[in-house]
């Protein structure tokens, strides 16, 4: 049996601090939530950890199944829905990293509630955002051995990545992708575009010069195409291509040369596709993603011009092809 990891040494930490406070003070119907949510992480997690390895050779009847053969299944199929096809463990897993998301932002809740707790909400949303950021990198890479414009090779090294997500639980031997997209999203809430003529060249220069250095030479590399630029584009200026193109549209026909972001909504007549409800949630990092992901479906599927993948996959595939990033075995 190969148990999931409930809990890092950090959110084991905050954990005991913040259950040991709550012990200490009035708030006891707070403390046995707390607590009796906990357990109730520690025992689902047990539970998990019973299903058969993901990553281990296994055996029923006449059929064997390894961690070879179900990542070639998956990239076999590119078609294939994997909610059907993903092993149990994986499933729930899956369950387990969203009730552990819900489990402390109820804690942080408690912190903003309380003022000997708020000390800890920094660390609270550092371990929020890490979980939401472990579940999005599982979408990005699904995403990449679920595309069959993608080559094979690069949605096998996929595959592998996804398995070792699938089996932990805890976003492990994928390190080198983390400070990139971590950066990436932070960068994003600090950048304001300059919506003049949309091209996007000025905000994108100004963007990679306070990103990580690897933002410089994807940016350059052979496989940075005019659709990985949409993509960045949707990325940067908060809109997707569609609205882009009929903000363009607006501003030519009325000579307008610039404007501010407040403007837009009036332009489209509603709210921005991507508008973000509280830049303060890292949950907002998640919606963004699936929101950017939803769009570049139907753009592939209805054969229409614009992004047909999000900046995270242009990405990722190509720290792949590179051999930034390599699974070595399982």
């Amino acid at each position: 049996m190969t148990a999931i990891q409930a809990f890092t040494t950090p959110e084991k930490y905050i954990i005991e601090q913040i259950t040991e406070m709550l012990r200490n003070t009035d708030a006891i119907d707070d403390y046995v939530r707390v607590d009796e949510t906990h357990l109730s992480l520690l025992i689902l997690a047990e539970s998990i950890s019973r299903y058969p390895s993901i990553l281990q050779d296994q055996h029923l009847g006449q059929n064997r199944r390894t961690v070879d053969t179900l990542v070639q299944n998956l990239c076999s199929h590119p078609n294939l829905n994997l909610v059907l096809n993903t092993p149990t463990k994986a499933v729930l897993g899956r369950g387990f990293t969203i009730a552990k998301i819900n489990f402390f932002l109820l804690v942080s809740y408690l912190c903003s509630d309380n003022e000997g707790l708020c000390m800890m909400l920094d660390e609270i949303q550092d371990i929020i955002t890490h979980n939401v950021f472990s579940m999005m990198t599982e979408d990005v890479f699904i995403s990449i051995v679920s595309d069959d414009s993608i080559e094979y090779e690069t949605r096998i090294e996929a595959g592998y990545f996804l398995t070792k997500i699938w089996e932990n639980r805890i976003y492990k031997g994928i390190e080198e992708i983390s400070p990139v997209l971590n950066n990436l999203w932070k960068n994003r809430l600090n950048f304001i575009p300059a919506y003049g003529t949309l091209a996007g060249i000025s905000e994108i220069a100004t963007f990679c010069s306070r990103s990580n250095p690897e933002w410089n030479r994807f940016i350059e590399d052979d496989d940075f195409t005019d659709d990985t630029l949409e993509s960045l584009r949707e990325y940067l200026m908060g809109l997707s291509h569609e609205e882009m193109l009929l903000v363009q549209d607006y501003m030519e026909k009325n000579s307008i040369i610039s404007f501010n972001r407040d403007n837009i909504s009036g332009m489209l007549g509603r709210d921005k596709s991507y508008a973000m409800i509280n830049y303060d949630d890292p949950r907002e990092m998640y919606h963004f993603y699936s929101r950017r992901k939803e769009n570049a479906e139907f753009r592939k599927k209805s054969r229409i011009k614009g992004p047909s993948k999000t900046i995270e996959e242009y990405l990722v595939c190509y720290m792949i092809r590179r051999g930034m990033i390599r699974h070595n075995g399982v």
